[in-house]
């Protein structure tokens, strides 16, 4: 697994239809599906796949932005509890009535695009 964090941008909101989305990241080696999956392109450069029966919501993946990388929801997982969320992700797209005061970083973009990640208190100013 390379990261863990709770995403709260608008895009995955959407596309899971809920509040915020926990996401892992791992290298695409060796990522094998077991069962039908289809892809749909839904924005620049983003492809989202989902299962073939039932239209959940498999994976994210931006091969521009994060070569060679998976993220997965967690909540996928057959024991999302052995999943635990190190940072928060796009927390100013986060809806108004989200107040996570969790004591993990706080970004306003993916913490890797530079942005200094916040306190809760910084966060919900």
């Amino acid at each position: 697994m390379k990261w863990t964090a709770y995403c709260h941008c608008d895009s995955c909101r959407r596309a899971a239809s809920a509040p915020f989305v926990a996401f892992f990241g791992l290298c695409d080696e060796g990522l094998v599906w077991s069962g039908p999956v289809s892809t749909h392109a839904s924005s620049a450069d983003v492809e989202r796949g989902y299962c073939d029966c039932c239209g959940s919501p498999l994976f994210y993946r931006n091969p521009v932005r994060w070569p060679n990388e998976t993220h997965i929801p967690a909540a996928m997982l057959d024991d999302p509890s052995a999943y635990q969320p190190k940072a928060h992700v796009y927390y100013s797209e986060r809806l108004p009535w989200i107040d996570m005061r969790d004591g993990l970083p706080k970004h306003n973009g993916t913490g890797d695009d530079g942005t200094r990640p916040l306190s809760d208190d910084e966060a919900h100013r």
